[in-house]
């Protein structure tokens, strides 16, 4: 029997299979009102790029720089100085200066890092997956940053607690130790940033060289930024292994293919981040009256961008098949001025985990359902076989 429509985009996070459910979004008018959600909607290819490309539509509301739950703490600190949470000038220097250190990683190398833990890390159980989704990527990236092996599982579990402040669904107690992460996270990229040793060579480095060029002294937004390469690492490449596995225990036959021929590893991930993205919906907030594709919207709106509906927009998208099919847009990874930089490092690192654990995943019985969020589709595995 078929499953029933997810009520909302939001609900379509956690749903069993939102994927026909997208394909009808993407079909219908690029921007809407939804009532029930009292917002708009922008859907498919048309829409999320319209909206995701407009100066006016904003990543926060006017005037609210930082949520309210988290003014005046260690978190809304640390959240004001993120560029990806935030719009203007003041932030237009650091996000050219993460980009530029991004874009220096060496992904081969970073890839044979990752490669190398993944095979001393392989998950025996379902348990053990749910926290190697997110435990591995951190690892990865705190290494690359600079951190030595024994600190990376104490950054791992700060990050992973500082998340909690940024989803809309965490209680009190979560919200609490987000606070206590924040100021962990900073006070360990402050102690990075003053040993000079630590920087030859790593990502940190490449960061601290482009801000001295740049001119970016601000070394509280420094380490802010930095903590925020850990959290964006966080849930994106978790639900981005996460529906990876999803995809290799739903599609008979990927396995010998991907044994057969690893150099595939890479297309099948990118085919991942389109067919079934970590991130299906963010948001965008109008700073004045604008019109997008003939329908005007009102200063002061709120815009749901559904992302996952552009990623089975029909009109830009082929169907799934082939993996070394082109693919045509990601923008679980975000599109226009907050495009993610580190898109391709999270693919790196992903396809180094899945090559590692590939062996040991194939017989491991698993169900899965879904972490609850109002963005993020990350898989939670049980023992057992899927439905």
């Amino acid at each position: 029997m078929p499953l029933a429509d997810p009520a909302h985009p939001l609900a379509a996070v956690t749903h069993a299979a939102p994927y026909d459910y997208y394909r009808r979004l993407a079909a219908g008018p690029p921007l809407r009102f939804e009532a029930s959600l009292d917002c708009w909607l922008a859907t498919g290819a048309a829409g999320v790029c319209a909206v995701l490309e407009h100066p006016a539509c904003r990543v926060r509301p006017p005037g609210l720089a930082v949520p309210l739950n988290l003014a005046g703490t260690p978190c809304g600190a640390l959240f004001a100085e993120l560029v990806r949470m935030n719009d203007g000038e003041r932030h237009a220097v650091p996000k050219q200066v993460l980009a530029r250190a991004l874009g220096q990683v060496e992904l081969a190398r970073l890839q044979a890092r990752t490669l190398r833990m993944g095979g001393e890390r392989v998950p025996a159980s379902a348990a053990q997956l749910n926290e190697a989704l997110f435990e591995l990527p951190l690892f990865a990236m705190a290494d690359v940053l600079g951190f030595a092996p024994a600190q990376w599982p104490a950054l791992a579990a700060w990050t992973r607690d500082f998340v909690a402040c940024l989803s809309p669904l965490s209680n009190a107690e979560e919200l609490a130790g987000a606070q206590e992460a924040a100021g962990a996270l900073l006070h360990a990229f402050g102690c990075l940033l003053r040993e000079a040793d630590a920087l030859p060579g790593s990502l940190l480095g490449s960061i601290v060289a482009q801000a001295q060029a740049l001119g970016w002294h601000a070394t509280g937004g420094l380490q802010a930024n930095l903590a925020g390469l850990l959290s964006q690492t966080c849930e994106a490449t978790a639900g981005l292994l996460g529906n990876a596995i999803v995809a290799l225990r739903t599609q008979p036959g990927l396995y010998g293919q991907l044994r057969a021929t690893p150099q595939l590893w890479p297309a099948m991930l990118g085919e991942v981040s389109r067919h079934d993205p970590a991130i299906h919906n963010t948001r965008r907030y109008t700073a004045e009256d604008v019109d997008i594709g003939g329908v005007r919207v009102a200063a002061g709106q709120t815009v749901i961008v559904v992302l996952a509906s552009a990623c089975h927009d029909a009109s830009v998208q082929a169907e799934p098949g082939a993996l070394q099919r082109a693919v045509a847009l990601t923008p679980g990874f975000g599109h226009g001025r907050h495009a993610c930089p580190g898109q391709s490092i999270a693919h790196a690192i992903a396809a180094a985990c899945m090559q590692a654990w590939a062996d040991g995943l194939e017989d491991m019985p698993l169900a899965w359902t879904y972490r609850p969020s109002l963005n993020a589709r990350i898989p939670v595995f049980s023992a057992g076989a899927a439905s």
